[in-house]
């Protein structure tokens, strides 16, 4: 063998290593595309669960301190896994949140948000009464303590209830423990709890969409 295919061959035996391992892989990508097809969707799919749950958690838990309650963690996982069940349910599901402290629950409105839902907040009850006047809700969520008064997010339902208007189903969400206290007249629920305040959320939407 003359000097020339001598280098020829040196060359070639360097190379062919790398070679065969792209042969290789282009033999493995057609030989096993469906499969390979549908293992990369799943682990997508877990990424975006992830990305989800990371999510939840982090507005969740963002929640729970502002209020400055205490919940465990299978309480707070329990609601989000909640969420994750309905949320084919909560897809443009209209909200109505009247608080006059609306910053105070950006972190829950943000979490229904996230899931589907869409919120109209307003300050006061004149404004919730034309929104319900205007607009069809699924669910109200409201404050109690507002305008001055002390009972007006209570006071707020008995007048619509009286005055016959189509209401949706009433959440009061409030500052207070409300363990061991009844639950006041024509409200479906009354919590202090950003988790409990999911899962009465998601009680609402089985109830109204099923």
């Amino acid at each position: 063998m003359n000097e020339v295919g001598a280098v020829w061959w040196i060359e070639l035996i360097k190379v062919s290593p790398g070679l065969i391992t792209v042969l290789l892989a282009i033999f493995v990508v057609c030989a096993y595309h469906g499969e390979l097809k549908t293992l990369l969707s799943r682990v997508t799919r877990f990424k975006g669960v992830g990305i989800e749950a990371e999510f939840s958690v982090k507005t969740l838990t963002s929640a729970i301190s502002a209020h400055n309650v205490v919940v465990g963690e299978y309480d707070k996982y329990g609601a989000i896994k909640r969420l994750q069940a309905v949320a084919p349910l909560l897809r443009d599901a209209q909200i109505l949140w009247v608080d006059d402290n609306p910053e105070s629950t950006r972190n829950e409105r943000a979490l229904v948000e996230y899931y589907g839902a869409r919120n109209t907040t307003v300050i006061s009850s004149r404004d919730a009464e034309r929104e319900l006047h205007n607009n069809v809700f699924v669910m109200m969520i409201t404050d109690i303590e507002r305008e001055g008064n002390a009972t007006e997010g209570l006071e707020f339902v008995d007048r619509m209830v009286q005055k016959g208007i189509m209401y949706p189903r009433s959440i009061a969400y409030v500052a207070t423990d409300q363990k061991a206290k009844p639950r006041p007249a024509n409200l479906f629920a009354i919590t202090n709890r950003p988790d409990e305040l999911m899962q009465y959320v998601c009680d609402v939407i089985e109830r109204e969409r099923f």
